[in-house]
Order: C-alpha cells, then sequence, then structure tokens
C-alpha cells in the first residue's frame, strides 16, 4: 500500500504523524506542499485546507488522527499476512 503524507514546514501535528507512522512500521513517502505548490492545488481540490495530509490507497485524512493511523497500519498489517 502506498502511503503519502503531506506536510508543511513547522508543522508540529505533521511531525507527530511522521513520528507514529515511524514507530508502527508504516511505509511512507513525505512531501512538503510548500515545496510542491501543484500538490497543494490538489489537495485543496479533495476538500483538505490543513495539513498534514495522508493519503494511502482508498483512505484519506487530515490532521493528526491516531484513530485514522491505528487503522492503517491494521489495513497493513492485514495486506502483508494476505500477501
Amino acid at each position: 500500500m502506498k502511503v503519502t503524507l503531506y506536510t508543511t514546514p513547522g508543522c508540529v501535528a505533521c511531525r507527530q504523524t511522521a513520528k507514529m507512522f515511524e514507530r508502527k512500521g508504516i511505509v511512507f513517502d513525505t512531501l512538503n506542499l510548500e515545496q510542491h505548490p501543484e500538490l497543494a492545488d490538489q489537495i485543496r481540490s479533495l476538500g483538505y485546507t490543513a495539513a498534514p495530509v495522508v493519503i494511502a490507497d482508498d483512505m484519506s485524512w487530515s490532521g493528526f488522527r491516531l484513530n485514522k493511523i491505528e487503522e492503517l497500519e491494521k489495513r497493513i498489517f492485514r495486506e502483508k499476512r494476505n500477501a
């Protein structure tokens, strides 16, 4: 499962999300929206206006959401187990 974390500079919730992904062993790509303004427009078109934004297959959310991170962790674990 491809997981992408969209961040902005100085974003505490972005750092917390990345830290939690690392603790849980979730492999992810990080893209800084300030360095990629074209991506910022795409993210806004999805209805998100605050960082971080996480997009993973059919899941997406914004903000630090421990419940969503745990749900993502379970999905990844299931995928690995069924592979």
